[in-house]
């Protein structure tokens, strides 16, 4: 089969295009990511309880807690769906695994990454943003393409080159969706606690309109059953938008290297070996 002047129109898939993907794929393989999330989602939710109730941290605390420990969770869902995109069925374990073996790797590299950027979001807000998006295929290069450490800056100026700016807009929008769908997940979870179980989280706490003000901010602020409900939601969001980002990432890939053909030529590969092995 010849390919020479073959013309493939290739057309770059919108962020709302990502974010539907992710929510398909988290559908079609929800019992597996729902796995690997309590992995890390458990541990979180129960430190937090213990560390608000206990030792009288602040739910911010426990939000930049949550922004160091998901870097992590999403590497091993990126590792176990991108799998899924080389044909072969979605693994909690295998994700789990790669993560394991090259874990001295990311908690370097991830970790430096997350306080850059939570550094630059609390300076001046942009700088922030902008670092996200200079390292956030971090987990996919690493994991997915098994890139050695000292050429993962090359390969992230490759990835980059010509895409920054659509990838930093890309980046907002899905922060965006991740920010409104949090805050209207968290007051349906707090009404719906408060009408069928009586068992308020925020607004059904606040005994006087007087003080309003005075009782919400101490309530977000230091409230273990608050914080606790506020960093579960944050758990259980997540990976759609951590799905979404990283079919960003095959868009860029597919945009820039053609690389749906080459899956195509592995994957068929992979089948006319198994039949050949069945035959033989």
């Amino acid at each position: 089969m010849r390919l020479d002047g073959a013309i493939f129109a290739i057309e770059q898939r919108s962020v709302g295009g990502c974010i539907d993907l992710a929510a398909v794929f988290l559908r079609e393989h929800f019992a597996g990511i729902l796995r690997l999330l309590a992995c890390f989602a458990v541990p979180s939710v129960l430190l937090t309880w213990w560390l608000i109730a206990e030792l009288e941290w602040t739910t911010s605390t426990c939000l930049f807690l949550f922004a160091l420990e998901s870097p992590f969770c999403g590497a091993a869902l990126v590792a176990a769906a991108g799998h899924r995109v080389f044909g072969e069925r979605f693994s909690t374990r295998t994700g789990l695994r790669l993560v394991l073996r090259r874990l001295p790797v990311l908690l370097f590299l991830l970790t430096t990454a997350r306080l850059l950027t939570c550094a630059g979001m609390f300076l001046l807000l942009l700088p922030g943003y902008v670092i996200a998006t200079r390292y956030g295929f971090l987990s996919e290069i690493l994991l997915l393409e098994l890139c050695p450490l000292r050429k993962y800056e090359t390969r992230l100026n490759d990835l980059l080159n010509g895409t920054f700016w659509s990838l930093l807009g890309r980046l907002i929008m899905i922060l965006v969706f991740f920010s409104t769908t949090v805050v209207s997940l968290f007051l349906f979870v707090d009404l719906l606690c408060g009408t069928l179980f009586s068992w308020p989280i925020l607004s059904g706490r606040i005994s006087s309109l007087a003080y309003v003000d005075r009782e919400l901010a101490t309530l977000l602020t230091v409230d273990p059953r608050v914080g606790t409900v506020l960093v579960a939601v944050l758990w259980f969001v997540y990976p759609i938008a951590r799905l979404a980002w990283m079919f960003c990432y095959l868009d860029v890939r597919i945009l820039k290297e053609g690389w749906d053909i080459e899956l195509d030529f592995r994957i068929e590969a992979r089948r006319l070996q198994e039949q050949l092995e069945a035959t033989l």
